[in-house]
């Protein structure tokens, strides 16, 4: 087993082209952390790491996230949180060419607490207007506000079959005991009898999502903006293990009826097998079959150091090469920053110093010395 340090070496001898190339296929995700200090700061981190993608939420939580305050964000719409200076801060940075944005809407979630968007009846035709208008808003506010920068934005969302199945979708399916809690507390937890009407919610959640990030484009085009600048990438973390044990996943019986750009998977499914790069390739095979599209991003890999000690630096670069190897549009690194000492996947540990992670990082985005 190679270490982080023989990996990190390695990686000084890329050349300055292979370096620029991962730079653009490769993100890394900034939500919360204990060290976190707010989101421009952390995208900083990011670009002073040579990356050129990064992963951020949009959220009426912003403010718990980002460790700013432990109020629910007044006022909250996904236009109006662009203009909060710290978040505008980050989507400014010159050096991010594309985000994707982990982003959730005031009709649905406004309050920080109820999430209205797995629910089948708040989609009456008043808050389905909303909820399209809210999306159609904030994607016309993109195009107009970077139409003279090369800047990207995918809008995505949080593992969606962990929202659906009491944040365990994994354990759902697999461990009785955790699916007889889930069931037992499903009303109380959700409002909703059983995770197959939350099911139902979500695909009208994403299919009012998708209409709304169509009409902003649309709008766009109306004013002169050309090309493409937003795109739409649901978010799903199970591949195998619903579907085998007989239950509805969103891979299987959401996607299908959902448009989209890109099809975003959280990859722990797969990369927590014996053998990550073969299992992550053989389930990129899968969901491509599934959905009928190679249009795929990793949105969520890492490893705890916790837990893989020195071979978790080995492990990411196995599965980024897999990955890349594929042909996925992008891949994203979890976390940029540890939130415990148990959730240690960070490029940046509890007190902000660099792990191995970074260091791998480093030789790997930034190339040989000039």
């Amino acid at each position: 087993m190679k270490t982080w340090m023989a990996l990190a070496f390695a990686a000084q001898v890329v050349s300055a082209s292979d370096a620029s190339s991962l730079g653009r296929s490769v993100g890394f995700y900034h939500w919360g952390g204990q060290h976190t200090a707010s989101m421009s700061e952390g995208v900083e981190r990011i670009a002073a790491l040579s990356g050129r993608v990064a992963r951020i939420v949009l959220s009426p939580r912003y403010y718990r996230d980002y460790n700013l305050g432990s109020d629910c964000y007044p006022g909250y719409s996904l236009s109006a949180i662009a203009l909060e200076p710290d978040v505008k801060r980050a989507l400014d940075n010159e050096s991010i060419e594309v985000f994707m944005l982990t982003a959730y809407d005031g009709v649905t979630l406004g309050d920080c607490e109820h999430a209205h968007f797995l629910n089948p009846s708040f989609y009456t035709p008043e808050n389905t207007a909303a909820l399209i208008q809210e999306y159609s808003d904030f994607t016309l506010y993109l195009y107009r506000e970077y139409r003279r920068t090369h800047k990207r934005f995918i809008i995505s969302d949080w593992e969606l079959d962990n929202t659906v199945y009491c944040q365990a979708a994994f354990a759902y399916a697999t461990q009785p005991r955790f699916r007889a809690y889930c069931d037992s507390w499903y009303a109380a937890f959700y409002g909703n009898r059983a995770p197959v009407e939350s099911l139902a919610g979500l695909k009208l959640w994403l299919q009012a999502r998708q209409q709304g990030i169509a009409g902003g484009r649309q709008r766009a085009a109306a004013e002169g903006i050309g090309g493409m600048r937003v795109y739409f990438a649901p978010e799903f973390s199970i591949t195998r293990a619903l579907h085998d044990a007989g239950f509805q996943s969103v891979l299987y019986d959401v996607l299908p009826g959902v448009i989209f750009d890109y099809v975003s998977y959280s990859a722990y499914e797969s990369i927590n097998r014996a053998e990550p790069a073969a299992s992550l390739t053989a389930d990129l095979n899968l969901i491509q079959d599934i959905v009928g599209s190679s249009a795929i991003i990793v949105g969520e890999t890492g490893f705890a150091r916790s837990v893989w000690g020195t071979a978790a630096v080995a492990r990411a670069d196995e599965v980024i090469g897999a990955a890349l190897a594929w042909g996925v549009a992008y891949i994203f690194q979890w976390n940029l920053y540890d939130q415990d000492t148990r959730n240690d996947f960070g490029l940046y540990d509890l007190n902000g110093n660099a792990t191995p992670l970074a260091a791998y990082f480093e030789g790997r985005l930034r190339g040989p010395a000039e």
